[in-house]
């Protein structure tokens, strides 16, 4: 079958000075085939950018880079407080709402990491939240006898399961490319794959695609994508999960489906019923 596949996007870089500095993706420039994925930051922090703040709607995920020089400390209203060093991975699945607040575990040091954003569907925007997590030594891994190198962050693949069970499927892969790897595109399925460093060539229906450092390009359809290194190693990240065709409306920290579900949300959260969370 034939794969559908948007123009090759560019990060956006933005930030703060030394502060705050992000790499965003361009998901509105992808004609549609990112969703659920609704954000992708590549982000390096080190300060202490955001006070606790609430969320509902989607999850909100924080993958800490195993290049990363510190730990996170990741705090919700739900009475987590969890400190995610290099390698691991937070999922605040917000669903009716939770506060929460991510920060350096040291203060002052750098963080690097993957923010991510992926949308509820409409049956739901009002689960209970949860938050999940694994530690890097918990990270499930694929490797071939080539030497390429796949963490199963959330989702699966070949044999290899995560431990992390949303509430709705998704997967997030983090691949280190010195080969070549072939991924299967599920119909019904939308996929994003960002390159985060080096170059990297993805073949889809006997056309090639280059990419380079902090570009992204997102699929849809149903086939194999193979996935293969240009000179040395190529350092992926393959996000994929069932498209979400349902209005979406997005107001600061909330994503829901109309702007009544937006109101509620704000008096949920006004009225305490996200819980509260006292800054750090």
């Amino acid at each position: 079958m034939v794969i559908r596949v948007s123009d090759i996007i560019h990060a956006r870089s933005h930030g703060k000075g030394n502060i705050f500095s992000v790499h965003t993706i361009g998901l509105e420039r992808m004609h549609g085939l990112s969703s659920p994925l609704a954000l992708l930051d590549n982000f390096r922090v080190s300060g202490q950018p955001f006070g606790p703040h609430p969320h509902a709607g989607f999850s909100a995920i924080t993958y800490v880079f195993e290049d990363s020089p510190a730990s996170l400390r990741s705090r919700d209203s739900l009475g987590n407080d969890v400190e995610i060093g290099p390698g691991g991975i937070v999922w605040l699945q917000a669903g009716r709402g939770a506060l929460h607040q991510e920060v350096p575990a040291v203060r002052g040091a750098e963080i690097h990491g993957a923010q991510i954003y992926v949308n509820l569907s409409m049956r739901n925007k009002l689960a209970e939240p949860k938050t999940m997590y694994m530690l890097s030594d918990r990270v499930p891994e694929w490797r071939n006898p080539a030497g390429d190198r796949i963490r199963v962050l959330v989702g699966c693949f070949g044999n290899v399961l995560s431990l992390i069970k949303p509430v709705e499927p998704y997967s997030i892969l983090e691949a280190f490319v010195l080969d070549r790897v072939s991924y299967p595109i599920h119909s019904g399925d939308n996929t994003v794959i960002y390159v985060l460093d080096g170059e990297l060539s993805v073949e889809i229906d006997g056309k090639i695609h280059d990419l380079s450092t902090e570009t992204a390009i997102a699929l849809s359809g149903a086939g194999e994508v193979h996935l293969s290194a240009r000179g040395g190693i190529a350092h992926v990240l393959v996000l994929s999960g069932p498209a979400l065709n349902e209005p979406v409306v997005a107001d600061g920290p909330f994503i829901m489906n109309d702007l009544s579900g937006i109101r509620s949300a704000y008096q949920r959260f006004h009225s305490g019923e996200m819980g509260d969370l006292e800054a750090v």
